[in-house]
């Protein structure tokens, strides 16, 4: 893919986790291929990076890709097929995880109520979302994801590739927008689905603005989102589940 200067097709994968610094570099690069393979019409792709507690991975890429005039965003080259924009995956005081896209910020965050990161994010003009996960919408945690949705309607909500496709969410066919990603385990092998689930949407990406056109796209409800990719089928998902309880404590997220 490569990017052209007038408004063009883009494909997001709005939840990418890169979980081995080492490995970041050549897990961009396979994302840059499955883009091209699985949205092919688009001729940019976006990795939103939503990185953990404890993760410095985008603050490694710095010196190794190409810099934009934003402490935000990265091209993996000067071809700017691939855009990799920053962001946090922060726990709330209640066991909630809230997405802050393209947000860079240090703060500190973590098991804080999840309406108050939810503000903070906002406050750095960076985008809130709630990313679905199994069992992670129910009971307690279900009700406050209900109510912080009812009080801030410019909330968004995550899907993820892990997803089974028997899996219905009640709260995905409403009106409110969904930005989907293919959120990769903590497992070897997994950062190969980057990049082959997520939404187009047509814009333009300034070459030293990118993130902060993307981000104003994504806020405006006129801008059209179209979903790609495939949920996971049935033996994936139980395949996936079983790997993440066996593996090491270390690696759960």
């Amino acid at each position: 893919m490569t990017r052209p200067s007038a408004p063009h097709r883009i494909a997001v994968d709005a939840h990418v986790h890169l979980h081995d610094e080492g490995d970041a570099l050549s897990a961009l690069e396979a994302a840059a291929r499955n883009f091209a393979q699985a949205a092919p019409q688009a001729q940019t792709g976006v990795c939103m990076l939503v990185e953990r507690e404890g993760f410095a991975v985008f603050r490694h890429l710095r010196g190794r890709l190409v810099q934009t005039g934003e402490a935000h965003s990265l091209w993996l080259d000067e071809g700017r097929r691939l855009l990799v924009v920053a962001g946090r995956q922060i726990v709330s005081a209640e066991g909630l995880e809230v997405l802050g896209l393209g947000f860079s910020s240090a703060m500190a965050l973590e098991r804080k109520p999840a309406g108050e990161i939810v503000a903070a994010i906002h406050a750095a003009r960076a985008l809130p979302v709630l990313p679905w996960g199994v069992g992670k919408w129910l009971g307690a945690r279900g009700r406050l994801v209900d109510r912080l949705l009812q009080d801030d309607h410019a909330l968004l909500l995550g899907d993820n590739g892990g997803r089974p496709g028997f899996w219905k969410v009640a709260r995905f066919s409403g009106k409110r927008r969904v930005l989907a990603g293919s959120d990769p385990l903590p497992l070897p092998g997994s950062s190969g689905t980057i990049g082959r689930f997520g939404f187009f949407l047509d814009g333009t990406l300034p070459a030293e603005r990118p993130a902060e056109a993307l981000l104003e796209a994504l806020r405006d409800p006129a801008t059209e989102l179209t979903p790609y990719g495939s949920l996971a089928s049935p033996m994936r998902f139980l395949r996936d589940q079983t790997r993440l309880r066996l593996a090491p404590r270390k690696a759960a997220r």
